[in-house]
């Protein structure tokens, strides 16, 4: 069983990620970034948490590229990690957020492909289809798992079902919350804060991609911050993506 280091800056869902039982079963230690002065030689992967503080991803993201100069280790980032401003090869280009279209039933043009790589035996449906962050166009070695296609905002707005999310949630919604449903008067294809989600036109579009060639080690990249929302208590997609990144991590 492979040693994997949990790279996180202790914000409160980070804390509550790595206490969870079942992530502390695969062999996960926790590693607090700011203090950490090592080059993470010591493990075999690195899962480098959600939204940690930019300044110390800055700092240290270097550390992170030379890891991966090491045949036979594995680094998987999460989402909002910045990785346009460090990692090679990879432009980042931020999107708004739709939070709840895998209930709504909105069409965001969000698509699996090339099921037939060996990743996917660790991914599933449910667990890279709830929301993103932004999009990537990856280095040319990179496999996109999943992307985003342009859809026209009329086709968009006819696949939205208002009244899924009331028939599946538990407790009404709403707007201080952060997954509100987005306002009536919001156009569609843009979030409640005025930022477009869909697909750019000509843009790779990639929300998940694996990368075996860029560098000695193996590298996954997504925009959907699966620690954040699994620490944070709310949507079980990120909790599978969570689990099943760790477990490649693992094998």
């Amino acid at each position: 069983m492979k040693k994997i280091a949990y790279v996180h800056t202790g914000s409160f869902f980070h804390l509550a990620t790595v206490a969870d039982p079942a992530v502390r079963a695969r062999n996960v230690e926790a590693v607090y970034w700011p203090e950490y002065a090592g080059d993470f030689t010591e493990f075999d992967s690195v899962f480098l948490a959600a939204r940690c503080h930019r300044a110390v991803i800055s700092r240290n993201a270097a550390k992170l590229v030379r890891f991966l100069d090491g045949a036979g280790r594995k680094l998987y980032v999460d989402g909002s990690s910045q990785v346009g401003e460090w990692l090679p090869g990879t432009n980042e280009v931020m999107r708004g957020t739709n939070f709840w279209a895998w209930r709504t039933g909105e069409n965001l043009g969000r698509i699996s492909v090339n099921k037939d790589h060996p990743l996917w035996q660790y991914l599933s449906e449910e667990s890279v289809h709830w929301h993103y962050h932004a999009v990537l166009d990856p280095p040319a070695t990179a496999t996109p798992l999943v992307i985003l296609e342009p859809v026209p905002a009329a086709e968009s707005a006819a696949g939205a079902q208002p009244d899924a999310l009331a028939a599946g949630a538990t407790a009404p919604l709403t707007a201080t919350e952060p997954g509100a449903a987005q306002p009536a008067a919001t156009p569609p294809g843009i979030d409640p804060w005025g930022h477009d989600y869909r697909a750019i036109p000509g843009h790779a579009n990639a929300l998940l991609y694996y990368d075996a060639g860029t560098f000695p080690a193996e590298i996954v990249v997504s925009t959907m911050d699966a620690s954040y929302h699994h620490g944070s208590g709310f949507m079980p997609g990120a909790t599978q993506l969570l689990y099943r990144m760790l477990d490649w991590l693992r094998d």
